[in-house]
């Protein structure tokens, strides 16, 4: 890698004040980062690895379970809540601030993600820009590896049954994520983009990509429970100062 390639990695996402230049910097990015995916990429080939790596450890997990009680099911709600509040962690302490031996999962989210797809600008223009958004199947691959132990644990404290729900619930929140997440970077006017659901999470996602809004709210990519709990929904009136600050901008540009 060349030394102004670390440099940039390296650095802060700090966008010019000027609304065309802004979207000058978000082109060259953009097709900086596109160059960057190698030719032999395949995007349904990855959307594939990412999905099916989680569904396995599903199914594998879903095949432990034995007739399990309703004291066991909430394992169910008990380790969707958990992820959650991980994901809204994770979000905001590791893809938002640089964080020794964890740089390159800061790299690939604020310095690239955040530059190529910005409050305006949020959909994918071509399938190769997969890459941008999901992470590798192997990132699964690393969720569901990391939660086996726990899964362990759990069935020795609470019985099996436990144990699988647990590791199930996990795959299904990690492929959710990412389904997620790529569904609010589809154009607008697609099939999925035109679901309600999608349109309202979607709208949460945005914000958070508004370079002034990023480093402090919405965290969350699934449903927003992390963010309620820690208080950190970007206010309306927040919203729409930033906004205003926008509208004058673009004016005075």
């Amino acid at each position: 890698m060349l030394a102004e390639d670390r440099a940039r990695k390296g650095a802060k996402l700090e966008l010019p004040r000027d609304g065309r230049a802004i979207l000058d910097a978000r082109a060259k990015a953009r097709q900086r980062l596109h160059d960057s995916i190698p030719a032999g990429y395949r995007p349904w080939m990855h959307l594939a690895g990412t999905v099916g790596v989680g569904v396995v450890g599903l199914g594998l997990a879903v095949w432990g379970v034995r007739a399990p009680r309703a004291s066991e099911l909430l394992a169910v709600p008990a380790t969707f809540l958990l992820a959650n509040l991980f994901e809204w962690r994770v979000h905001r302490g590791v893809l938002h601030h640089r964080q020794k031996l964890l740089e390159p999962l800061y790299d690939r989210h604020t310095p690239e993600h955040h530059m190529v797809f910005g409050y305006d600008d949020m959909a994918i223009r071509s399938p190769k820009e997969l890459k941008l958004v999901l992470i590798p199947a192997l990132g699964v691959a690393g969720i569901v590896a990391t939660t086996t132990p726990l899964a362990y644990g759990l069935s020795k404290l609470f019985g099996a049954n436990v144990g699988w729900l647990f590791l199930a619930t996990a795959a299904v929140y990690a492929v959710g994520y990412e389904l997620s997440h790529l569904s609010y970077h589809l154009p607008e006017d697609s099939f999925v983009g035109r679901l309600s659901l999608v349109r309202v999470l979607r709208e949460q996602h945005r914000r958070h990509h508004h370079p002034r809004l990023m480093q402090r709210w919405n965290f969350n990519v699934t449903l927003p429970i992390g963010d309620w709990l820690h208080r950190t929904q970007v206010p309306g009136d927040v919203l729409e100062q930033t906004l205003a600050q926008d509208r004058i901008t673009r004016r005075t540009a």
